[in-house]
């Protein structure tokens, strides 16, 4: 006769291991998120009392957050809890509790930590060209596109397979690429750089995306915003994929790092776009040999690339009443375009800048040879110097006009409402609109239409906000979004 069956043994080491991780990721996130405010003591006591531990388990979590950084542990003192700064910030617990509690800031930081490391281990790598990491790159990178390309990538259930598979293999290509510039300390941030990867697909594909998101995701905010991951991962990421792993194996350093930049720079909404961007990659095409490619990916890398970096600029025109900034925003914009700009007010032949300062306001006859030179500007403008103008353009005849010089154009409208635009004309000390005449410019003002390429933004947000708006909004328009 068999004796009542028993549970297994419990091993109390691995019970208080478990239970002090718990503690630890409690009190690590409270910290964290400020709940345990710069300099608050933390004694053992008190955390056998909040948390319902033992002492031993109180003390060895203490322990545990004083290595990470979080707190500071003192003989007869105990312990005080340290600012960010004193923090181990490339410790994993510690990176997935910011990326819980301030996933933007985190995934920033992260970013450029990467932005900074990523291109300069590709050099390397392309450098040393070691047989095993080229063969591991350039296969992890063929099966990266085979992937993204898989019908059921989007699918809610049925793509979660492919996606964790994906999810995988760029993790591996990415560490693959730090362990290639055989620099141990590159290596020795792999990890903070596959959290960043992973916590873009995980928290946009987390439980799988609802079945009407079928679209790839914008960006909400602007240039250097890290985008939510799409509903399928962008082709010309991929492409870029591919020419990073192929350029390693042909030893070319400049291609590598030039690929890794935009790859990085692929995330940020805008900044593809970046001409520097641009001029690196086309630097690096002249020297990469297409050949050097799998034959059935030749095609698709150089339509891709050749797309990518022969896309045509349109000139941009900042439009709005007057005292909407336009002045301000113009030249900012242009800057961080890196295409010329144009004061618009420039254009105006002598006699309406005169009936301007005498209050006089102009009619369509008076306009039609100011928008005639601008327009003109616009015409002279090369599809890759590319143009940023301003012109108020309030009625839509006056946009049709500029577009019939430029159909591409793209019209900016600086909104505000009628009041603070008169309050700002007013407190210039030198201008050619008068205060006087801001209202007949809103009885004149047509809002851009739906079908008018173009965006309206709040013209009192901060110039750098606006700037940032409108190079996204430019950048998924060049990539078809």
């Amino acid at each position: 006769m068999t004796g009542p069956e028993l549970d297994p043994p419990v091993d109390s080491e691995d019970v208080l291991r478990g239970s002090t991780a718990k503690v630890v990721e409690r009190l690590g996130c409270q910290i964290v998120e400020g709940g345990k405010p710069r300099d608050q003591h933390l004694t053992v006591e008190a955390v056998m009392h909040e948390c319902g531990v033992t002492r031993p388990m109180a003390r060895e979590a203490l322990q545990t957050l004083h290595q990470k950084g979080l707190i500071n542990l003192q003989p007869r003192i105990g312990a005080t809890v340290q600012a960010l700064e004193r923090w181990d910030l490339l410790d994993p617990d510690v990176i997935a509790w910011r990326l819980e509690v301030a996933p933007d800031s985190q995934m920033r930081s992260l970013t450029e930590l990467r932005e900074v490391i990523e291109p300069r281990a590709a050099r390397l790598a392309a450098l040393s060209r070691s047989a095993e990491i080229c063969h591991d790159l350039t296969s992890q990178a063929r099966t990266l596109l085979a992937l993204s390309e898989d019908e059921d990538f989007a699918e809610p259930k049925d793509g979660a397979a492919v996606r964790q598979r994906f999810r995988d293999v760029d993790a591996a290509f990415h560490r693959t690429l730090l362990a290639g510039s055989r620099n141990e300390l590159f290596l020795r941030l792999s990890h903070p750089v596959v959290m960043a990867l992973n916590h873009r697909i995980d928290r946009d594909w987390a439980g799988g995306h609802q079945e009407e998101m079928v679209s790839p995701a914008r960006a909400v905010v602007g240039a250097d915003t890290v985008q939510s991951y799409p509903t399928r991962p962008q082709p010309i990421a991929m492409w870029l994929h591919m020419g990073l792993a192929y350029a390693v194996d042909q030893g070319l350093a400049a291609a590598a790092e030039a690929f890794a930049e935009a790859i990085l720079a692929e995330i940020r909404g805008g900044r593809l776009q970046d001409p520097v961007v641009l001029d690196h990659l086309r630097a690096g095409l002249d020297q990469f040999n297409t050949n050097g490619l799998p034959a059935a990916h030749r095609a698709g890398f150089q339509d891709a690339l050749a797309s990518l970096i022969r896309a045509r600029r349109a000139p941009v025109v900042v439009m709005g009443a007057s005292g909407c900034g336009k002045t301000t925003v113009g030249p900012y914009l242009a800057e961080s375009l890196r295409v010329p700009f144009e004061e618009g007010d420039r254009f105006h032949p002598p006699r309406n800048l005169e009936s301007l300062r005498n209050g006089t306001r102009l009619d369509d006859s008076s306009c039609s040879p100011w928008l005639a030179a601008i327009a003109g500007r616009m015409r002279a403008a090369g599809s890759e110097e590319g143009l940023v103008i301003t012109c108020s353009a309030l009625r839509r005849i006056h946009r049709e006009m500029l577009r019939v010089a430029r159909p591409d154009a793209f019209f900016v409208h600086l909104d505000l409402d009628q009041d603070l635009a008169t309050a700002r004309v007013a407190g210039r000390e030198s201008h050619v609109m008068p205060a006087s005449l801001v209202s007949s410019q809103f009885e004149d003002l047509e809002p851009l239409q739906e079908d008018e390429a173009g965006m309206t933004v709040d013209a009192t947000l901060p110039v750098e906000r606006i700037v940032a708006e409108v190079q996204t909004e430019l950048a998924r328009r060049t990539r078809g979004c």
